[in-house]
């Protein structure tokens, strides 16, 4: 008997790889469930139908799940959604009787900076509170409970996802143009990176192998890949040579990431209780509105000039501030470098049998190939592209 496999975001990055990869060997039959249209476009060039879906909708999920005999889940959302929504999911996994439900989880579960100890999947996963690790981590959760309670379950964690279309490779394309992105000790810092199309042959395997209760499963491309190769190899798509590229010191990132909240202060607090989006709130209530009133005829006693001089302390002149057009750099990206520890997906060829069919190298020419042919950088027109770009 066949399988037949529903593919929930699969017009995302990692679920259209999926289909297509599905399709290609011929052997299961593919349910994509989509929310939006995404990447849709690859999977109806393929006559593949598509089935919209809302995750908050649980009976609607039971219904398309009817018949199917494994569910992967590569959807993202809102914090709703992502908790809500799994919870949707997974009960409708368990009442349709799959066979295996397979959960794209995160790295980012170990935190950012990640924990020393998170080569393996065992470190402890410490996310910071409210971060999208910590909305991985109650995912996780929440699959090893579905598990535990006979549900067949496996959780995948990748890093960084390169290849074609790439986010992570598109966004670092935009920032060198831009200047935002700066190096840490030449780019020499491990970078985690796993191509999208060995992720898809990761979620394959794991459909017919590996443990079944919930357990985590680091996916990456297995090589000893640096920042400085994977910018390297995005430098030239920007339009810049590496030596370009601003430096940056650990000093200079722990200085600018993560932001700190500037202290508060008696003038600060004042400013903030007399803005105008604070009043407008407080004069929905009748007796606050009052005193807004009674406050504000005071003022009007003073005269002109004494009630000019307040607003001004308050919200400072009205000329216009000075506009920076030096680039800025992106210390958030940037400060992806500090995370410093390298996840083995040692767990994964054990377990799944899993061994990368494309190496980093091979994975960004594919990109490079991808984004040139994208952006018509090779066709009549690419000197006016890149100038436009």
């Amino acid at each position: 008997m066949s399988r037949r496999i529903a593919i929930v975001g699969a017009s995302g990055l990692v679920g259209a790889a999926l289909v297509e990869r599905l399709l290609s060997n011929g052997r299961d039959g593919v349910v994509a469930l989509i929310h939006s249209s995404g990447n849709a476009w690859r999977l109806a060039s393929q006559g593949l139908p598509l089935v919209a879906i809302d995750l908050l909708d649980r009976s609607a999920l039971t219904r398309v799940l009817e018949g199917c005999t494994h569910v992967v889940n590569c959807s993202r959302g809102d914090d709703r959604v992502m908790i809500l929504g799994l919870r949707n999911l997974l009960a409708a996994a368990k009442a349709a009787k799959v066979k295996r439900f397979v959960h794209l989880s995160s790295v980012a579960v170990y935190g950012d900076p990640p924990h020393p100890l998170s080569d393996n999947e065992d470190a402890p996963a410490v996310p910071a509170k409210d971060s999208y690790g910590a909305i991985k981590l109650r995912q996780d959760t929440l699959v090893a409970k579905a598990a535990k309670s006979g549900l067949s379950a496996l959780s995948l964690c990748p890093p960084n996802i390169g290849g074609p279309y790439s986010y992570f490779c598109n966004s670092l394309v935009a920032l060198l143009r831009g200047g935002e992105f700066a190096l840490l000790e030449d780019g020499a810092t491990c970078c985690n990176v796993v191509d999208v199309a060995n992720l898809a042959l990761a979620i394959e395997l794991s459909l017919g192998a590996g443990a079944d209760d919930g357990r985590r499963v680091f996916v990456t491309d297995g090589a000893d890949v640096t920042w400085r190769d994977v910018i390297s190899g995005l430098a030239p798509l920007a339009g810049i040579d590496y030596e370009q590229i601003p430096v940056i010191t650990r000093d200079e990132l722990a200085r600018h990431w993560p932001p700190r909240s500037a202290p508060m202060s008696l003038v600060r607090s004042m400013k903030h209780l007399l803005s105008n989006d604070v009043r407008r709130a407080l004069r929905e209530d009748p007796l606050l509105r009052k005193v807004d009133q009674t406050v504000r005829d005071a003022f009007a006693l003073l005269g002109s000039a004494a009630e000019n001089r307040v607003r001004m302390s308050l919200h400072g002149s009205l000329r216009p501030a000075a506009v920076d057009i030096a680039p800025r750099l992106n210390y958030q990206a940037s400060a992806q470098q500090l995370r410093g520890v390298r996840h083995s997906c040692a767990r994964a060829r054990q377990m799944l049998g899993y061994a990368p069919q494309y190496s980093f190298q091979q994975s960004m020419a594919a990109y490079a190939a991808w984004y040139r042919h994208h952006h018509g950088l090779d066709g009549a027109h690419a000197d006016l592209i890149r100038q436009l770009l």
